[in-house]
């Protein structure tokens, strides 16, 4: 089928994300020296803007490059080889962290948890009785792969409970702004996060926030560009280790600004609302949601694809037709669901045309249902 006239591409996947217009502007401005005292200063604004939304009253550290590199940061910094860490595995991403742990030669005592789900206690004591004094857990504030949303808060309080010495580590790279994130409330001791989830920018730009404690037990391991304390202490007066990514930091200035000023309840707020419509619009056309009910995220909204009708199809038409990028699933969950993603800089009105973009989708590809339904039952939540 031919594209709809006059329909721009829009993205509807987890990242990147739509990214504000003045946050795309300040990305033109490249006659700027990184070593200017401007550019010092706009990494120094950055860090400050970063605090709340990690909810930490520690530094935090911009680094160039993706968030699997502030993953692999974290691993390198805080751990030592032949230390014994835990690793929640709840989807691909979780998967990374037993895979950065292996290669850098940790023991892996790891929770693996059906798709789609959460850690229960049960999994996690009995994964202490195995490593009773991990170094570390490892684990996702949310599964971008399937969708689902681990209770931050919840893990960092059993695993307080069971060992006081063991560090724990969230990775925030999809979620943070879309869930409120409260690392010193909830004693954290590292959160990851990337430019190109809810913060709107181009992919390149990853931040790391560890705890006081994490920064006085930072591990002696050989390391080079990911030398956390190298950064913190020049990003104190805004000099960055090594050459940044200018254009990325500029656009993230101006994004972190119209953050602060909406406030993280607030954005976290806006992208529950957004969800729940999203929600509503799924079950009124009569499908599924992949995760459970108590994981649901505020990210993405994770679709089961019916049987007889190819998941793999309705992306493309998507796309191709009607201008709206929305992800599948990966590996195993290839073709089997779809990953409607809210994140970041959406409005209501995006939402709407995403969610008509992807029924004409499954109406061209042969799925049955009142067409219209869905969006009706989002506007209807959306007014509610």
């Amino acid at each position: 089928m031919d594209r709809e006239l006059f329909t721009p591409n829009r993205l509807f996947c987890p990242g990147p994300t739509p990214q504000p217009w003045g946050s795309k502007q300040a990305a033109l401005d490249s006659d700027i020296y990184h070593r200017s005292k401007d550019f010092e200063a706009v990494v120094m604004d950055c860090v400050r803007m970063l605090k709340p939304l990690f909810g930490t009253s520690t530094q935090p550290v911009i680094l160039t490059c993706s968030g699997t590199g502030a993953m692999e940061a974290v691993v390198v910094n805080l751990t030592s080889p032949g230390d014994q860490v835990i690793v929640i595995v709840a989807g691909k991403f979780g998967e990374r962290w037993q895979k950065l742990n292996q290669i850098y030669g940790n023991q892996v005592t790891a929770i693996s948890v059906k798709y789609g789900s959460t850690p229960t206690s049960q999994q996690i004591a009995e994964a202490f009785k195995t490593c009773p004094k991990p170094r570390a857990i490892f684990f996702q504030a949310h599964e971008t792969s399937t969708g689902a949303r681990l209770d931050v808060s919840a893990i960092a309080s059993q695993v307080r409970a069971l060992s006081t010495e063991t560090l724990i580590v969230a990775d925030a790279i999809s979620s943070l702004g879309a869930h409120e994130i409260k690392m010193d409330e909830h004693h954290l001791d590292a959160v990851t996060a990337g430019s190109q989830k809810g913060f709107g920018v181009a992919p390149g730009l990853s931040f790391v926030a560890l705890s006081d404690r994490a920064w006085k037990s930072r591990s002696s391991r050989a390391k080079f560009y990911f030398d956390l304390e190298k950064e913190r202490a020049g990003q104190e007066t805004g000099r960055t280790a090594w050459t940044p990514g200018v254009s990325l930091i500029q656009s993230l200035h101006v994004a972190l600004k119209e953050i602060a000023e909406i406030g993280p309840k607030r954005f976290a707020d806006h992208h529950a609302r957004l969800a729940a419509a999203s929600r509503a619009a799924v079950r009124a056309m009569g499908l599924d949601l992949f995760v459970d009910e108590s994981a649901v995220s505020s990210v993405l909204t994770a679709i089961k694809v019916p049987s007889g009708i190819d998941g793999s199809k309705i992306l493309t038409t998507a796309k191709s037709r009607y201008g709206a990028i929305i992800s599948g699933g990966q590996d195993d969950l290839k073709g089997k669901i779809i990953r409607f993603s809210h994140l970041g800089f959406v409005s209501p009105f995006m939402l709407i045309e995403g969610l008509a973009a992807l029924e004409f989708a499954f109406a061209d590809e042969g799925y049955k249902f009142q067409l219209g339904a869905g969006v009706a039952a989002a506007m209807k939540s959306l007014r509610s």
